[in-house]
Parts: structure tokens; sequence; C-alpha cells
């Protein structure tokens, strides 16, 4: 399925016109440019999408430019922070698009998801932090409980709060009843359900790229315009190999399309993907083992092959 069939950036000439008059009529403002500048030096005028389209580039080559300015233009939701540049929005007012075609009556902006490395990196990161939270207040909670399990036999272990709630209840005026309600639950439950219940569960946890891989794929889902930014950032080669088996087969099956930013072999080697390699004067739509990066990767290969036969 194809959504965004083409995206339009402004020409080295147009942004010269535009900045020559801007800058005449406010020559007081010293701020950046950006992002004009940085497509244009490349001979990048225009993308022409397909189900799977790579941007490929090193670092400074404009990959992430291109998506932002993209998501931008399309005003789809994002969670990430990014270098916007003081001038983004005149540059994006110039910027236009054509739009695929689907078969519902939901806005191209409603079906754009972006997915940053970023993105990836705040839910290990929230995940953890949840998890830490959790423990700790399970600490506290767990001496709670059992406490109030031997109060049970003994009422010495009831707090002074837990006893005058339990001696003097009074429902309309509220006094006491919260301490009264937990103190019953609390009799009533198992430490684990009770903790289950009031607390949460942690969130089970694996190493980083397995974390990462699974946030990734949990939120693409079918039908929808994916903007990824090098998903593969903290990915192992297995797991690169399985994020590769999954977007194409979300593209072939699921009804998705895919603008992705990587560097990884894994994802440039995709047969369907059209790839756009930004590091070329212009830039252009190449084969994967035309790339830089993948001749090295073969010339490393190459110079030990033999020991890849032992």
């Amino acid at each position: 399925m194809i959504y965004l069939e083409q995206f339009r950036f402004m020409t080295l000439g147009k942004e010269d016109r535009f900045l020559a008059d801007y800058y005449q009529s406010h020559p007081w403002d010293n701020g950046s440019p950006y992002p004009f500048g940085v497509l244009s030096k490349r001979g990048l005028h225009s993308l022409d999408f397909s189900e799977i389209t790579i941007l490929y580039g090193g670092n400074g080559s404009g990959k992430s430019t291109a998506l932002n300015l993209i998501g931008c233009k399309l005003k789809a939701e994002r969670r990430s922070a990014y270098n916007k540049g003081d001038r983004q929005a005149d540059y994006l007012a110039r910027c236009t698009y054509k739009e695929g075609v689907w078969y519902d009556d939901t806005s191209l902006q409603a079906k754009t998801t972006i997915i940053t490395s970023d993105d990836i990196f705040k839910y290990m990161l929230d995940t953890r932090g949840k998890n830490e939270f959790i423990s700790m207040q399970s600490n506290t909670v767990r001496a709670e409980v059992g406490r109030i399990k031997r109060a049970a036999s003994d009422p010495r272990y009831y707090t002074a709060n837990e006893r005058d709630a339990l001696h003097h209840l009074d429902f309309e005026t509220g006094e006491n009843v919260d301490t009264f309600s937990r103190v019953v639950d609390i009799k009533k439950k198992s430490c684990a359900q009770f903790i289950k219940e009031n607390i949460g569960e942690k969130t089970q946890t694996y190493s980083n790229g397995e974390t990462g891989f699974m946030s990734l794929v949990e939120n693409i889902v079918p039908d929808r315009l994916y903007i990824l930014d090098e998903p593969e950032n903290s990915l192992s080669c297995k797991l690169q190999q399985e994020l590769a088996r999954f977007i194409e087969s979300s593209a072939k099956h699921c009804g998705c399309q895919f603008i992705i930013a990587t560097h990884s072999p894994f994802l440039l080697a995709l047969p369907t993907a059209k790839i756009y390699n930004l590091d070329g004067e212009p830039a252009t739509v190449s084969k994967f083992w035309e790339l830089p990066n993948m001749q090295l990767y073969y010339k490393l290969f190459h110079q030990f092959e033999s020991e890849f036969h032992k």
C-alpha cells in the first residue's frame, strides 16, 4: 500500500532566492537557517516512495532531516524531540507532497506514525524506572502486609491509626474509612495479590536490544505509514534480521508502508527496498551492493574469507 507517493523539497535555487529576500528584510536575524542548505546541497529535491523506501548516508547526510521534514509536513504525532531550526516553518511551507490511494476515510496525518531510536531508548529507560519504583514500593508494602497479618493474633502490631479505625468508623464523615478498608483488604488477600492490585506488576525485562525490538514491533500495526529513524540502534545482527523480515512481511501482507533512515546492512539488503544514497553527488537511487558501507563490509569479509572456511 502506498500512502505517501512523493515528497518535494526546496531546490537550491529556491532556497537561495528565499534566504536573500528574507535576510534583506530581516538583517538583524542571526538565527540558524536550518533546514535550508542541508538536502539541497545533496541534490535531493524529491523522493518517490515505494512500499519500503530507505534513506542511506553517513552522519550529517540529511537522513534524519528529511524524515523530520516529512513527518512535520504530514503533521504526524511524535514523542521525541528533534532539531527544528529557526527557519523550519518557512521551509515546510514551500514543500509539497502527493498522497497515494487507500480505501478508507482516514486522513494521511492519522495514518502516519513516527518512531525514532530516541523513542525506543525512552521506552527502555521508562520500563527500567517503573520496575525500580515497583520494587521499592513493594518492599514497603510487603512489610505492612506482614505486620497487619501478624496483628490478627496480636493487636499490638496495629498502628494507633489502624486501632482507631477498627473501633471508630464514621461513614457519614468518612473518618477512618480509608484506613479501615485498607486493613480489611490486606487481611482478605495474599501479599502478592495485594501488591499486584495496588502497585502494579513489573514489566518483564530482557536485554536492551530485545526490549527495544519488542517495543518497536508492538507499535507497528496494519494499514499505516511508518517513518522509522535508525530503528536498528541497540539491535544485534540476529534481531536486525528479525526486524528486516518483520518489515518486509508488514509491507507485503499488512498494508504498511515504510520510510526508513538506516545503516543496517540487513535492512538495506531487503530485496523490495528502494534505496536513496544521500552520500551520492547528487543523491540517487542505488542498489545496496553499490553503497560505500556495503562495499566496506564486503572487503572486510573477503579479506578474511579463508578464516570463515576453516
